[in-house]
């Protein structure tokens, strides 16, 4: 039987220099510093990483992006 689990490790999970990584943290950082709340800023940040990630299941992305901002 194979093992169907998906892990953080083996999902898309980009490098600080990744366009990725600079859009999420930009978003979030430039909401935040604008007013926003901490919700609406984290829903755009895991809006961004959705787009340039597609492959990655939505439940999984609040993990993969949450190391990424301060």
């Amino acid at each position: 039987m194979t093992d169907k689990r998906i892990l953080l490790r083996d999902i898309a999970n980009c490098g600080n220099s990744a366009a990725c990584h600079q859009a999420v943290t930009r978003a979030y950082s430039t909401l935040r510093d604008s007013g926003a709340t901490d919700e609406v800023a984290f829903n755009a940040a895991k809006t961004i990483y959705s787009w340039h990630h597609p492959e990655v299941p939505k439940e999984l992305v609040p993990y993969v992006i949450s190391d990424w901002l301060p």
